[in-house]
């Protein structure tokens, strides 16, 4: 059975390898290889394209199938590189992407921070000013358009992504950060799995924005790459936004489904959950380390 187990594991990791790695590096190689060959001036010459694949590959009958077989092994090397290159990518981008950016853009987040908060105040006093007697459902989802919680980041995404620990931490007065790795402890794999994939959908959403840079880059010396790397950024922007909204909704329901598991876990005068005593728990996992979050 341990064998049996072994093998499924391996061809699981050897089908995500192959899928998420090896296929994704190889069409940039070959792209880059093209890129490389046609430059801008010839960059839609298949007849010099195919010229050059000949020079590459000509050779005597003892020596045509090594050249090929390293020419093989060097195109898996490189596919495998840039693999590893836009995986790495994947972290800036998703920093970008939730608003996390360089020192000198600070004034323009800035500014664009203040732009979303007032659009947010102002659909928050909308949403106040109605009458009781009104249903203010239209007015509501126009400011949670802006941000479930008033903005502090110059993107969506970014207050999509921190809106469960302040949601939590107004409702039950509990720290996210301090409560969620013993949560995660509790929680049964019907919870798990779905947080997993959610979070693994995220992930491969920022790792296409790593190779929408990588095309972007190989734009300079082929100018379609360019063309395919904005697409391939716009498409990863949108997945981007969908994988954040599904994942903080995962992680928010799971906390509001599985709290009072935590909580009578570590209180048994916390069950069932009221708010407010959130305060005690989080102490208590804090460990006298509170002053950090203040």
């Amino acid at each position: 059975m341990l064998t049996g187990l072994v093998t499924d594991v391996g061809r699981k990791l050897a089908e995500r390898w192959a899928a998420v790695l090896v296929l994704p590096g190889l069409v940039f190689t070959a792209l880059a290889a093209t890129g490389l060959t046609l430059g801008q001036r010839h960059w839609a010459d298949l007849e010099l394209l195919r010229h050059r694949l000949r020079e590459l590959t000509a050779g005597g009958s003892g020596s045509g199938s090594t050249r090929t077989a390293v020419l093989l092994l060097g195109v898996l090397a490189a596919s495998f590189a840039a693999a590893l290159l836009a995986d790495a990518l994947a972290v800036p981008y998703e920093r970008a992407l939730q608003g996390s950016w360089p020192r000198p853009l600070h004034p323009l987040a800035r500014r664009l921070t203040e732009r979303r908060q007032r659009a947010w105040d102002d659909r928050n006093e909308a949403c106040g000013a109605a009458p009781p007697t009104a249903t203010p459902a239209g007015l509501e989802a126009e400011r949670n358009a802006v941000a479930l919680v008033r903005p502090e980041c110059p993107t969506w995404t970014g207050d999509r992504l921190r809106a469960p620990a302040i949601r939590i931490r107004l409702h039950y007065r509990l720290e996210l950060a301090d409560a969620w790795p013993r949560l995660w402890l509790l929680l049964p794999d019907s919870t798990r799995l779905p947080l997993a994939e959610s979070r693994q959908r995220l992930d491969e959403a920022m790792r296409l924005g790593g190779w929408a840079v990588l095309y972007v880059l190989l734009g300079a010396v082929w100018w379609p790459a360019a063309v395919a790397g904005a697409g391939a950024g716009l498409v990863a922007w949108r997945r981007g936004r969908e994988r954040a909204e599904e994942y903080a909704e995962l992680v928010e329901s799971a906390v509001d489904v599985h709290l009072p598991d935590l909580f009578e876990r570590f209180d048994d005068e916390t069950h069932p959950v009221r708010p407010g005593l959130g305060h005690t728990v989080t102490e208590r996992f804090r460990k006298g380390a509170g002053a950090r979050h203040r």
